[in-house]
């Protein structure tokens, strides 16, 4: 009779310690659990799964005992006319986050080649720029461009005051975040292809646009999706000046049917459904490259 290798089953126990394999062509840093290691794991894992569930029960009867489950309060959403109210909100966030995503990587990109470039004067300006709005919160950028924006222009209406003020928050914000995905892209490519490019003639700066950067943005793209997502959220910091976003929609569905936690709860659906879907492209996008 031939041999025939039996797989042996998987315990629950392997399934709660059990860490990811590497992907093809990555190493495994991570040393095995030892007995005593595996039984703190599981024992960590069921106290954190009860103290989750208490959690939540604990909630869900808060939310029982105020009648937050009665019918009456969810029956808003049956009409179609509010989900058109909130779909617009969800469009106007889609916009601001979409333009402040162009820009900001734009800007991004820009920084990240001056903070690569040779000359100490260029990555001295590009890396105090960076830090400099990377260390302010962004709800204070939002809120000081609103008030300033009054003085700067007059006859704007108030939604344009606010649109103009979110997509220059996020847009000075996010810019050094990108700037620093694009900058670690580049730090990442070998200097072989650099000191190749220099030996047939080429300029820093040249092998810089030419070589480096096209390799750097496309090993980027997944992170950049996925600040993207981030950035899509932040969107919401636009109802601190009044911006006519999801949020903020749903703040008035609610006052006005007076269900602001069910409003808020379908918002929350809809901000997670877009970023889920952003989520999933990134995850593709990097299991491709990988």
């Amino acid at each position: 009779m031939t041999n025939v290798d039996v797989k042996p089953k998987r315990r629950l126990t392997d399934w709660l310690v059990t860490v990811a394999p590497p992907r093809r062509g990555e190493m495994q840093f991570v040393e095995e659990l030892g007995p005593k290691g595996r039984r703190r794991a599981i024992a960590a894992t069921i106290v954190g799964l009860i103290v989750i569930a208490a959690a939540i029960a604990w909630v869900v009867r808060r939310f029982q005992s105020k009648g937050q489950f009665a019918p009456e309060l969810w029956r808003p959403f049956r009409q179609w006319a509010i989900w058109r109210f909130l779909l617009i909100g969800l469009l106007n966030t889609l916009r601001a986050a979409g333009i402040a995503f162009v820009l900001a990587l734009l800007i991004g990109v820009v920084m990240a080649m001056l903070r690569s470039a040779p000359r100490r004067a260029a990555r001295t300006a590009a890396a105090i720029y960076v830090e400099g709005f990377r260390a302010c919160a962004l709800v204070l950028l939002i809120t000081f461009f609103f008030f300033q924006l009054s003085h700067w222009f007059s006859g704007w209406s108030l939604q344009r005051y606010a649109f103009v003020a979110v997509i220059i928050g996020l847009t000075l914000y996010y810019s050094t975040v990108f700037a620093e995905v694009v900058r670690s892209s580049i730090q990442s490519i070998s200097s072989g292809q650099s000191e190749a490019g220099l030996s047939i003639g080429l300029t820093d700066g040249q092998v810089l646009r030419v070589i480096v950067l096209p390799q750097a943005l496309r090993r980027a793209v997944p992170n950049l999706i996925a600040q993207g997502a981030s950035l899509l959220k932040d969107t919401s910091l636009g109802v601190f000046v009044t911006y006519d976003e999801l949020l903020n929609r749903a703040d008035q569905v609610g006052g006005f049917a007076g269900n602001k936690l069910q409003s808020f709860v379908v918002a929350g659906a809809l901000y997670i459904s877009v970023i889920a879907m952003l989520t999933t492209l990134a995850n593709y996008l990097q299991r491709r490259q990988a």
